[in-house]
């Protein structure tokens, strides 16, 4: 806490993709469970998300800034609109910083210039979620080296990115924070008749992209053709044209129902029509999953999940769930076809799964996470910094 009583502790969070209350429940969270922080959101105007223009709305918990992104729209390229910038953090004069940027990025770097000149005693703290080990050319890796200096502690929604960080050389203090779901939007709908019929649905939620294992997907299908079952994909991308390609050529197109991008808010209702989900991803160059938001989204909504060994995805299931080899459609098959022939084991998995998204996925666990992360590295400036103007409740 502050040092005075009716101050609170101060935090701009500056994250391009909380756009609206939905995307923001991880700061929602923070407002709603810890009075002491006084929380400010900067938010990009307008984003393209899961390949949906989404548009910056305000929030009743907290002040929300959106002001323009500059440059390119792809998140390390493009930069904020200093003007906005400046005005937050003068008008909120931030005890801690928290920054959703890649320590490489253009507008974390920019950030951590004007976290420099406009506040300069703030403790700062990345978000970060890059878990392939990359080396960068100039300037990304001047900005690399500049964030390992300059900022005070990291936080990563999986072990696979803390490795990459210390593989790199970030000694600072890294937490890992999960990303998290809401449980009362994402449930089990009452009376859910689930695995009460022949006509099983299998789903895929995400952007179709090369990696994201869907040419493993149609081939796993094709195994199961004398199983009945129903296939629901959610999203779209580039590679949404030769996966129906291969899904007619399998003779299996007329299973299948594609309902293109969808708003967030309107991806629960589609896991109320699964009876299982499936994320197949492969490893790339560019993709190795960072964490695979839809698989919590999924088990809190009482659908049993199957995913591949890519990246984060079996730190995330735990044992909630089925893990296959990645790119092995045989594998994937054989999962798929033991939830098709036993509704006992879907219900026992779905169980698992709810529990485990109660247990370590709700906004409110990851709020508690983030809340003590920050009073960690709040801690460790208190004691480097003796003249620093507050002092946390505890240390009183």
């Amino acid at each position: 806490m502050p040092k005075h009583s009716d101050e609170r502790i101060r935090v701009l969070r500056v994250s391009h993709s909380s756009l609206t209350p939905v995307l923001r429940e991880r700061e929602r969270s923070l407002a709603r469970n810890y009075p002491d922080i006084d929380l400010r959101v900067v938010t990009a105007r307008q984003w393209r998300e899961a390949e949906v223009d989404v548009v910056a709305t305000p929030d009743d918990l907290m002040p929300v800034d959106a002001p323009r992104t500059l440059f390119s729209k792809h998140v390390q390229l493009f930069a904020w609109n200093p003007v906005t910038i400046i005005q937050a953090l003068r008008r909120h004069r931030p005890h801690l910083i928290d920054l959703n940027h890649e320590p490489f990025s253009v507008a974390g770097a920019q950030m951590l210039v004007l976290c420099d000149l406009f506040a300069p005693r703030a403790a700062i703290v990345l978000q970060t979620a890059q878990n392939i080990f990359k080396n960068y050319p100039p300037p990304f890796n001047w900005s690399e080296r500049r964030s390992f200096r300059r900022v005070d502690g990291a936080y990563s929604c999986s072990e696979k990115t803390r490795e990459v960080m210390r593989a790199k050389g970030f000694k600072k203090p890294i937490a890992i924070i999960p990303l998290g779901v809401d449980t009362r939007l994402f449930a089990t709908p009452a009376g859910s008749d689930r695995a009460a019929n022949n006509d099983v649905t299998i789903g895929f939620v995400g952007r179709m992209l090369p990696g994201k294992g869907l040419n493993i997907l149609a081939e796993s299908l094709s195994q199961l053709k004398s199983m009945g079952w129903r296939l629901l994909l959610v999203g779209d991308g580039p590679e949404r044209a030769n996966f129906e390609s291969s899904l007619r050529d399998l003779g299996l197109m007329d299973r299948a129902e594609f309902l293109g991008a969808i708003n967030y808010e309107d991806v629960p209702a589609t896991f109320a029509r699964m009876d299982m989900l499936v994320m197949p991803t492969q490893t790339t160059a560019k993709i190795r999953e960072q964490f695979g938001r839809v698989l919590v989204e999924a088990m809190a909504s009482g659908v049993p999940v199957i995913g591949s060994t890519c990246g984060a995805i079996p730190e995330v299931i735990d044992t909630a769930g089925l893990i296959v080899p990645e790119g092995d459609s045989a594998a994937l098959a054989e999962a798929m076809g033991k939830l098709l022939a036993d509704p006992a084991l879907r219900r026992e998995l779905a169980a698992r799964g709810r529990q485990r998204v109660e247990e370590n996925y709700s906004w409110d666990r990851v709020a508690e996470h983030t809340y003590e992360f920050y009073r960690r590295i709040l801690r460790a400036q208190l004691s480097t910094h003796v003249d620093h103007k507050f002092e946390l409740a505890s240390e009183r």
